[in-house]
C-alpha cells in the first residue's frame, strides 16, 4: 500500500504570509485529487498539530511531534513507508499510479530539481522509498530542504521528465501539458490561480 502525506498546523509567528490561507479544505481537495488518480491501494496521512474535523474520515491523523516550523515537514519521514509526501499547496492533475510504484518498488529517494537551480533539489513533491525513517531518526532539527539535500536521492524530473512540475517554474510559463503533480512555493497558491485547470482539479467534489 502506499500512503499519502500532507502536514497542516495553525499559523504561528514562524509562518509566512504566503502560508497562512491553509485549512481542513485544502486537505480535502489534496486528498480527492489523489483519489481521482490513482488506482493502487493507498491510505492519506495528515500530519497536524490537532485533532481536525475532515470528511472523509478516512483521512488518519497522526498529531506533529516537532516544533511547529517549515522543517517538521520531515516529521512524516518517521513512518519508514513508501510514501508521497507533498504540501497542501499541491494539485494533482494526472493519473499518478507510476509515482507510486515508484515508491513502492525503488530504493532511492526522489526529488524534483530546484526550478531555479536545476543542479540541486527541492523538496515540492518526494517520492519516498521503503526504509527511509533514517531520514528522521537522524534529523535534528536542520531546515527541511537542506537536510534531504544531503541524503541519496534521484531526481523525479530525470525520472518522470514534465509530470512533477512547479506552477511558478513550469507551468506558468509553458502550460500544464502532461503535468500529473504541480506544486506550488511562495506566492501564487492555488486560491489566488484563475485557470480552468485549477477548477478542474482543485476541487472539494
Amino acid at each position: 500500500m502506499i500512503t499519502i502525506s500532507s502536514l497542516l498546523w495553525d499559523a504561528n509567528e514562524k509562518s509566512q504570509p504566503f502560508s497562512r490561507h491553509y485549512d481542513e479544505s485544502w486537505v480535502i481537495k489534496l486528498y480527492n485529487g489523489f483519489a481521482r488518480n490513482l488506482n493502487l491501494p493507498w491510505r492519506f496521512v495528515l500530519f497536524t498539530d490537532k485533532k481536525r474535523d475532515l470528511i472523509p474520515d478516512e483521512i488518519k491523523q497522526e498529531i506533529i511531534r516537532a516544533d511547529l516550523n517549515y522543517s517538521a515537514c520531515i516529521e512524516p519521514f518517521r513512518y519508514g513507508v513508501p510514501m508521497i509526501l507533498c504540501g497542501l499547496d499541491t494539485v494533482v492533475t494526472g493519473n499518478v499510479d507510476h509515482l507510486a510504484s515508484y515508491c513502492l518498488e525503488r530504493e532511492k529517494l526522489a526529488l524534483p530539481r530546484d526550478p531555479y537551480m536545476p543542479e540541486r533539489a527541492c523538496n515540492g513533491v518526494c517520492l519516498i522509498t521503503n526504509g527511509q525513517q533514517y531520514i528522521y531518526r537522524n534529523w535534528h532539527g536542520e531546515n527541511d530542504m537542506e537536510w534531504l539535500r544531503r541524503q541519496p536521492h534521484d531526481f523525479i524530473d530525470d525520472l518522470f521528465p514534465r509530470q512533477v512540475v512547479s506552477y511558478k517554474g513550469y507551468v506558468k510559463k509553458h502550460g500544464l501539458g502532461d503535468a500529473r503533480i504541480v506544486y506550488m512555493h511562495g506566492y501564487e497558491k492555488p486560491n489566488e490561480i484563475k485557470e480552468d485547470w485549477i477548477k478542474e482539479h482543485w476541487r472539494l467534489t
